[in-house]
């Protein structure tokens, strides 16, 4: 919550490498941009992801190892 891009997307990064299979990782943000910039760096065939406007301009991103 209140960074802008890229520092959510490389935080995000640098904390899903240590997930294991099944755990899921839980981060707010408070711009839409950084939304799309995380999910962009997802690989798909590794990470399950959720997105949710929890409240208004507030987004919960819910990503699960496989």
């Amino acid at each position: 919550m209140g960074e802008i891009c890229p520092v959510p997307s490389i935080k995000v990064r640098s904390l899903i490498k240590n997930l294991k299979a099944g755990e899921e990782l839980k981060v707010l943000v408070d711009h839409s941009c950084a939304v799309g910039n995380i999910l962009e760096h997802l690989p798909e065939a590794c990470y399950q992801h959720v997105v949710n406007e929890v409240a208004n301009g507030i987004w919960e991103v819910r990503i699960r190892k496989r």
